[in-house]
């Protein structure tokens, strides 16, 4: 009777350590992080025709993108991990817990702002055709290009 209930205890033990493991690794959809595929890559230079001016600006606009945010993006992380921290304490702090969410949606926001920005003056760099093409290009990808901040999208 003993060795019974010893091994049932070992195998249940086993079994929540699998289960544990599993849920770690995360099963299913959306599991692990989103990996980037050279076959769906699309170059906005080659599928719309970009000229050198266009390049050369929509270059511009994305670093400038990349500059503004940069910070905004370390402090969000900072503000995400500091978040993260409160909510593994027993008995967070309501207030504290509610200014962090509050700066985490703020730096969203403020980042949010800026690429929408630069999508905006990228998109206003494109001829007709090209805004026509990269609407049709959109309708069948669902999400435009990844190179110049949102060259695919304007909203």
């Amino acid at each position: 009777m003993k060795k019974k209930i010893l091994f049932l205890t070992v195998a249940l033990l086993l079994v929540f350590g699998i289960v544990q493991v599993a849920m770690a690794a995360g099963m299913g959809w959306g599991g692990g992080p989103h990996m980037l595929n050279s076959d769906k890559w699309v170059s906005p230079v080659k599928a719309l025709n970009l000229t050198d001016q266009q390049i050369t600006k929509m270059r511009e606009i994305n670093q400038n993108n990349y500059e503004q945010t940069r910070e905004l993006r370390i402090k969000l992380m900072d503000s995400m991990h500091e978040l993260k921290q409160l909510q593994l304490q027993k008995n967070p702090d309501k207030d504290q817990v509610d200014t962090k969410i509050k700066e985490v949606n703020d730096l969203r926001q403020k980042i949010h702002d800026i690429s929408r920005q630069s999508r905006q003056q990228c998109h206003s760099l494109l001829t007709k055709e090209q805004q026509a093409k990269l609407q049709e290009f959109k309708g069948e990808k669902g999400c435009g290009f990844r190179g110049c901040p949102g060259v695919g999208n304007t909203q």
